[in-house]
């Protein structure tokens, strides 16, 4: 998140401030006002007395207050919003405050009486201020004024306390990565030891268990019997009680974690039963254990435990202990093989090769590079870099123990160095040198790409465009007491123009009918792609007299074949109209009654125009009714909202083993009782709830996931769907950070799922958001494919992990060749990319049957199992 961004999300109101600048004004202005934050709430008490008070709530409802408030729209230069009530003495107007990026933080709600357009005989409580239109203006401009110089302020000293803190975390973690590196170089150095296994061990024990800041560290062995266990080295932190005394000749059967699995227990955790009974009887609040293997059986368990202090692992702990663990595994194979240096040599190599640092053992006399891992390699790729590094590596000025911000120009990477004189196993003193990449914590975030308003296909305004350009009609046509016309199009059975003539024929057709109805007079370049193969157009108030021409131009341009390359194609469409403003009260009804419209016409047979029509009131009565129910849900911390889990299945030598699940939103609903998601989800997008929504799911999905993989399935991952409106959000990718740092999910665990018609509107955009996410060690899959308009060029230029192929493929698969056929051409095209591939939807076993024919590794459906609750899941597979 950029500095701005954090300003104004995090930025400190002083209440008592604030109320007491309202206070004043109200009483010397004679009007009354209100603050409320985007996400704080309301932050002011009303100002007057109680019939005061009683009055303007009375007059100043709920509904049009949130409307002010959702009128302002982010990084748009309005900052005062104009409203009408039922009586035209009564005044309102919302003023904005805004953070440093231009985005609303706040409105000032603004209520007064026109004492001059007051009626004759009118009763007001004798309480109630009076003003004048012309009074309530200025003072309207003076708070705008005062706002801005007011939070200009607060957003300076936010973002100077933001930057402090960014630094002080910068310095906190390049301390971290110093003291990692002197306990490696520490560790490193007792490997080639020629002291016992148990003298090593205990080194590294104690090492690792400072850097951990545990209590205990220990190593559990196996006996041959297999029956018992014994505790052969432990580390303990000054003050505490050894636990070794208390693990000789343990049964094997009272350690629940000591069953070859690996388990990351954090103090939050929710424990199976005999878990929580080994906790209490040893005082542990957390504990890491990972098996040793020898001969692919564990004969140990690594333990780092924290007793008597809560702890909660991090996913660079874990990392460290399975460095730690695949050392000590290195060591007890070399004393195995009878300190056999080859042995030595080839464990140090295969556990360097893999480590996220670059180390480099080198000769200062000979000048001889004796070792260097890939990492080293790719880090010093450049040339220019390579040769400059050399210098280094071999100047024996170097005594220092670390050079911190060394530059490489040709890169314009950054590292710190760790230098140490170390001993060579043929016993020559060698320089050892390890180098971390410190680049990110050297360089500020850069803004996330604002969201391109316009469709790459076609070239028109996409939706977003659209229901801005709606908002802002809707504004001028009521303030001149004017009428104008949206209208919107969708193309008749447009998929089987898909389906029947490829893809690029339906791209084609959609860009050539975009721009015929674009080039319709009076249009004006008011027609947008608002979905696949829809389309709406805006009549404006100036052009209102001429829509009835206008519907029929459009309709005429589908009485004919359109002409394509010298072939014609037919393609029928059916529209829908909605006048306005007339009864409308705000602009967000017009896409809603649009839909029923559209729908209305297509219900009635297709190729159709429909006005839309006043007697489908209740139906919009019903969807308001389900959208209020929807926002209550929400606003009630998603507690209705439950996550369900499909299993995953992949195969391995053709036997499907789960490997996961994907993660599927249901809303139990106290009103309504179990709702569809396709009858909420896109009501939710609308709503702009959908964030709210997603996120809550990410964090339940990921939160599972963790517990998953800590008891004793590290290998299962989760799926978690994401909207558009989600992707697109400013701060996706740092609420993505925080659910990582929250849950402790190792990254790699977690897929992400994402629709082809994110690509529609900005694959440039699309391909920097999905490489952010796999930035994080997260997995990407594109869902459904095969359903929307895109491309298979997008599978070559989104970066993915897994191709998802629609259920309607698989279900067809039988009886349909093409679907046949899809099916194995996009599984081979994968396997050719090395992406993954999924198939949805199976029921069958002759479905197993031909997919097993093809490159598909993964499978999920109603023949593995349906969608179960986390209990259900965890009972059944964990």
């Amino acid at each position: 998140m950029d500095s701005n961004n954090r300003v104004a999300i995090e930025l400190e109101v002083n209440n008592e401030a604030m109320q007491s600048l309202q206070d004043s004004f109200c009483k010397a202005n004679n009007l009354y006002l209100m603050c409320v934050g985007k996400s704080q709430g309301q932050l002011t008490t009303f100002s007057g007395t109680k019939p005061e008070e009683n009055f303007v709530d009375y007059n100043f409802t709920a509904e049009l207050r949130r409307e002010i408030i959702d009128s302002f729209v982010d990084g748009n230069v309005e900052n005062v919003i104009e409203r009408y009530g039922t009586e035209e003495y009564l005044l309102y107007r919302g003023v904005a405050i805004r953070g440093g990026a231009g985005e609303c933080i706040g409105v000032w709600l603004c209520f007064g009486v026109d004492k001059e357009k007051l009626p004759i005989g009118i009763q007001l409580p004798e309480e109630i201020r009076l003003t004048t239109a012309d009074s309530f203006d200025k003072s309207i401009s003076l708070i705008e004024n005062l706002t801005k110089h007011y939070f200009a302020e607060k957003i300076k000293a936010q973002a100077l306390k933001l930057k402090l803190s960014d630094e002080k975390q910068a310095e906190i973690e390049i301390e971290s990565r110093l003291k990692k590196n002197e306990i490696m170089t520490e560790i490193l150095r007792d490997m080639e030891s020629e002291d016992s296994f148990a003298d090593i061990a205990n080194n590294i024990l104690g090492a690792a268990g400072r850097y951990l800041e545990c209590t205990n560290t220990a190593l559990l062995q196996i006996n041959p019997d297999g029956v018992d266990a014994d505790m052969i080295c432990e580390w303990v932190v000054k003050g505490r009680e050894a636990l070794s005394p208390k693990f000789k000749q343990v049964p094997v059967i009272s350690l629940p974690f000591m069953n070859g699995k690996p388990y990351t227990i954090s103090s939050d955790a929710v424990l199976p039963e005999l878990f929580e009974v080994f906790f209490i009887k040893h005082e542990i609040k957390a504990g890491i254990f990972l098996p040793i293997n020898v001969n692919d059986s564990a004969a140990m368990y690594l333990c780092f435990i924290s007793r008597g202090q809560e702890r909660k692992w991090s996913v660079e702990d874990l990392r460290f202990a399975n460095d730690i663990k695949r050392i000590l595994h290195s060591v007890l194979l070399k004393k195995i093989t009878a300190n056999s240096l080859a042995s030595s040599y080839s464990a140090l190599e295969a556990i360097l090769q893999n480590a996220g640092y670059g180390v480099v053992v080198a000769d200062l006399d000979t000048k001889d590079l004796l070792y260097k891992n890939e990492t080293f390699s790719r880090m010093f790729d450049n040339e220019i870099d390579r040769l400059a590094i050399e210098e280094i590596i071999f100047d024996k000025r170097y005594t220092l123990s670390e050079i911190n911000g060394y530059s490489a120009n040709g890169s314009g990477k950054w590292f710190d160095i760790s230098i140490a004189a170390i001993e060579w196993v043929d016993g020559r003193e060698v320089r050892l040198l390890t180098f971390y990449d410190t680049t990110e914590l050297r360089l500020y975030q850069k803004k996330v790409e604002k969201q391109a308003q316009e469709d790459v296909l076609t070239g028109l305004y996409n939706r977003q465009a659209c229901e801005k350009d709606i908002s802002l009609e809707f504004h001028v046509a009521k303030k001149l007491n004017k009428e104008f016309a949206v209208l919107m199009l969708d193309l008749d059975d447009f998929a089987s123009v898909n389906e029947g003539l490829g893809y690029q024929i339906g791209d084609d057709l959609l860009e050539y009918i975009a721009h015929s109805i674009n080039d319709i007079s009076y249009i004006n370049g008011k027609c947008y792609r608002v979905g696949g193969d829809e389309f709406a157009v805006i009549v404006d108030h100036a052009n209102f007299k001429n829509l009835d021409m206008i519907i029929k131009r459009i309709m005429t341009l589908f009485d004919n074949p359109w002409t394509l390359n010298g072939q014609e194609y037919y393609c029928t469409v059916s529209m829908g109209c909605v006048k306005g403003p007339g009864d409308l009260e705000d602009s967000s009804a017009i896409l809603t009654r649009l839909n029923i419209a559209l729908h209305g016409a297509k219900n009635r047979g297709k190729n159709r125009f429909e006005f839309y029509d006043a007697n489908s009131d209740a139906i919009v009565a019903e969807k308001v009714k389900l959208e209020q129910a929807l926002r209550r849900a929400v606003e009630d911390g998603c507690k209705e909202f439950e996550v369900y889990y499909q299993p995953i299945m992949e195969f391995v030598n053709s036997i499907p083993t789960c490997c996961g699940a994907e993660a599927l939103i249901r809303w139990n609903s106290l009103e309504y009782g179990l709702v569809l998601p396709d009858q909420f989800i896109p009501q939710a997008e609308k709503l702009k709830l959908i964030n709210t929504i997603g996120q809550h799911v990410l964090e339940e999905a990921t939160r599972s996931c963790k517990h998953w993989n800590d008891f004793g399935h590290p290998e299962y991952k989760v799926n978690v769907n994401l909207s558009v409106v989600q992707l697109t959000q400013v701060d996706f990718i740092d609420k993505l950070d925080e659910v990582l740092k929250e849950t402790g999910i190792n990254p790699n665990n977690l897929t992400l799922e994402v629709t082809e018609s994110l690509a529609i509107n900005d694959m440039d955009r699309m391909v920097a958001i999905l490489e952010g996410i796999r930035s994080r060690g997260c997995r990407v899959a594109l869902d459904d494919f095969g359903t929307g308009y895109s491309s298979l060029n997008y599978i070559r230029t989104m970066p993915l992990d897994t191709i998802k192929i629609d259920r309607a493929f698989v279900s067809d698969m039988n009886s349909d060749h093409f679907s046949e056929l899809f099916v194995k051409t996009i599984s081979e095209l994968a396997d050719s990319l090395d992406v993954d591939v999924c198939v949805e939807g199976v029921e069958f076993d002759k479905q197993i049957d031909m997919i097993g024919k093809f490159s598909v590794n993964l499978a999920q459906g109603f023949f593995f199992d349906k969608p179960l609750s986390k209990d259900d899941f965890e009972s059944k597979y964990l």
